[in-house]
This record gives C-alpha cells, sequence and structure tokens, in this order.
C-alpha cells in the first residue's frame, strides 16, 4: 500500500467525505433502527444517514481547520474531525471520523488519530477525547481508539421508553 498523505481538508473534499460518511454510518443507523424501531427511530433521526454527511459538512463549514483528510493515489479515502472543546484545561476532541469501507483495516484511522494528536498538541491540549457508541456496529471505532492509546472511559448509555 503506498504511503497515505494526511493534509487539511478543502472544499474540493467536501463531496468525497460526505460519501464516505454516509457509507460509515449506514450499518451504525442499522443498527439504531433495529433497536429503537422504525417508529422512534424515524422520530429521533427522520432524515435517518442521510443527516451524517450533512452534518459533517456543516462542521467544515464551521471550522474548516478542524478536518483532515487522507488521501490514497489522490483519492480521498478518510476524514477526521477534531476541535480544542476546553482550551483552559488542555482537553481536545476527536469528532466525526471514518474511513471508506473499502479501505478499513489499513492503519488508515490509527494514523489520522496521530496527526490528530500532533496537532492538538500545537493548541496547547494534554487530553483528548473521543465518544463512540457501545453497540456492536461501532465495535470497528472502539479497535481503533483502544489502538491508538484510549484507555480510560466513562461509559454511557441512552435508554427510551413509550409512554
Amino acid at each position: 500500500m503506498p504511503d497515505p498523505l494526511i493534509r487539511p481538508a478543502t472544499e474540493a473534499d467536501i463531496p468525497a467525505v460526505r460519501e464516505i460518511a454516509e457509507l460509515a454510518w449506514t450499518p451504525i443507523y442499522h443498527e439504531f433502527r433495529r433497536r429503537l424501531g422504525d417508529e422512534l427511530f424515524d422520530l429521533t433521526r427522520p432524515r435517518g444517514v442521510k443527516a451524517k454527511p450533512d452534518e459533517v459538512e456543516r462542521l467544515f463549514r464551521e471550522h474548516p481547520d478542524c478536518m483532515l483528510v487522507t488521501e490514497l493515489e489522490g483519492r480521498v479515502v478518510a476524514f477526521a474531525t477534531f476541535f480544542v472543546v476546553d482550551r483552559a484545561a488542555g482537553i481536545g476532541e476527536i469528532g466525526n471520523n471514518a474511513v471508506h469501507p473499502d479501505f478499513q483495516g489499513r492503519g488508515l484511522g490509527r494514523a489520522q488519530y496521530e496527526r490528530i494528536f500532533e496537532e492538538l498538541r500545537r493548541l496547547g491540549c494534554h487530553y483528548v477525547r473521543v465518544s463512540t457508541g457501545l453497540d456492536d456496529s461501532h465495535a470497528p471505532a472502539r479497535r481503533a481508539y483502544e489502538a491508538v492509546g484510549f484507555d480510560r472511559e466513562l461509559p454511557t448509555i441512552t435508554y427510551y421508553r413509550e409512554l
């Protein structure tokens, strides 16, 4: 595999980032629908997985300096967002991030996280956090985060009940 190029995102990258977001979140949203049922899923996520590309694009538009993309042979195959969430405490956060399903399992996510760690250190951060789901569809994300040293957690769960 050629060396990946990890660089700041540009406007020209947005179509590829949108595609990756939709592809990567599709299994997650299928799992959400399975767990919540059709009615509650449609109420809580009326646009379904189509909302994720819009969210990622909005984040880029609001914080264009906080998104990286990873290229292989000129093709954008991954992206990641990051932010300083508490400057005084020196805490950063990895936000939405994904690798195109055809390129998963090659260490590209880990390489992006390492680059984000560099960026957050440059911005004065001493800690970084990331959040993910506890369901099976998020297992690859959990493995990737653990592989780059995330080792402290505050588990959470959201319950729903019909009235």
